[in-house]
This record gives structure tokens, sequence and C-alpha cells, in this order.
């Protein structure tokens, strides 16, 4: 897995340890893809910056979703808490993601909720996790609550390959303990995507930050 790190100005001149984001690209982009546009986040934080290129071989989302897994958390952050002088509790450890990486920050978060001690996802490409298709893709907001009331009605939403399922199997012990942010724009293809996992989250009483950014689209340059 390749990665781009950013290291604060001081890190050199000290002896610090620092709190990690790992940063995870939208589809067909890689490590290098979002470091000028998160720029303006990375530079304003004293913090650790790890860019991660989320690009698999396999054609099958979920195997790649696995394989990718697997890679960050038995081999890429186990690597950058040993090369680098990172704070290695829960809290000082998180993910960010833009689109597909957005979802698969959330994923990763809520499965490994010991490992992570927050999460932002920007318009994150959440119907690839409700596993069926392109449904909520584009769903004009007028029509997003008739959506999300359907699919709370299919058992199949909430079965084991489901995120929504796994959010609601770790509901107890992410509720008070995972800090999470969604944003997305208004004329977001994927606002319905997100839109679901707002309600779902209220639903379960789980606290979090919804930000909805009027007029901006699928940008992340426009959503930061």
């Amino acid at each position: 897995m390749g990665y781009n790190i950013y290291l604060p100005p001081e890190y050199n001149d000290s002896h610090e340890k620092y709190p990690v984001v790992y940063h995870i690209h939208g589809w067909m982009c890689n490590e290098s893809s979002d470091i000028w546009t998160m720029e303006k986040v990375y530079k304003n934080r004293r913090a650790i910056t790890v860019f991660i290129n989320a690009c698999s071989p396999e054609e099958n989302y979920f195997n790649a979703l696995s394989q990718i897994e697997a890679i960050l958390i038995n081999e890429l952050i186990p690597h950058i808490e040993g090369q680098y002088r990172a704070e290695t509790t829960r809290e000082n450890r998180m993910l960010s993601g833009f689109s597909m990486g957005g979802n698969m920050a959330f994923y990763f978060t809520v499965k490994h909720y010991g490992l992570f001690g927050s999460v932002t996802s920007y318009a994150g490409t959440f119907h690839h996790l409700y596993d069926k298709g392109y449904r909520t893709v584009g769903v004009e907001p007028e029509k997003i609550t008739e959506l999300y009331e359907d699919m709370l009605r299919e058992a199949w939403y909430l079965e084991e390959s489901n995120i929504l399922c796994l959010v609601r199997q770790h509901a107890d012990k992410i509720r008070d303990t995972l800090k999470i942010d969604l944003h997305i724009g208004t004329t977001d293809i994927l606002l319905c995507d997100n839109e679901i996992m707002h309600r779902y989250l209220d639903s379960l009483n789980i606290p979090h930050e919804y930000r909805k950014f009027e007029g901006m689209d699928h940008c992340l340059d426009k959503i930061l």
C-alpha cells in the first residue's frame, strides 16, 4: 500500500508524539490525489496525516474493501506507528475520506471501534455499503424520506452484510466514544446516501455532526 505522509513543521525539532489521521481518496484516485485539496485542513492541525493508496486490482467492491481493510489495519498502521512518533491511543488515531474513501473510513471506524477515536466522511458513497446497486444515487431530496422508510421495511437492509446492521450492532460501543462527522453538498448525487446514514444514526441516538453545504456538488474542495 503506497502512502504519502505529512509531518508537522516542528516535527524534526521536537520529541513530541502526534495524533495520526489516515485519509482515503475517492474512486480511481491515489495517495496523491487529495494532498493539495486537503492542505487547508492538515496544515492547521498538529497531527501527522497519512494519505493512503486504496486502489485495488479487485473488481468486486467488497473483495477490494476487505483487502484494503486488512492492509490498513494489520500492516500500514503498525508501520506508521513504528516509523514515526505517533500517539498510539484510540483517541489519537483518526480516519477521514472522500467519496469512496468516505465510506471506507466510516466502515472501518465503526467496525474497528476500539482502534479509532473519530471519523470524517466527505460525501461518502454509502450505497456501496448498502450493497443494493445504485438505488440511492441521484435521488431528489423530496423523495429521500419515502425511500428511507421503504428501506427500513425491507429486512434485507438490516442483515449482516449491511452497514446499517453494523452500526446497530455497535451502537452502544460507539454512541459516546466515537466522534462522527458527515459532510455533504445539497446538490451532490450522494445526498440521499448521507441523509440515510444521518437519519439512521439519529434513530439510534448516536451523536454525530451532519453538515450540508448549500449548492455544493460532488467536489471535495467545495465542501471542505
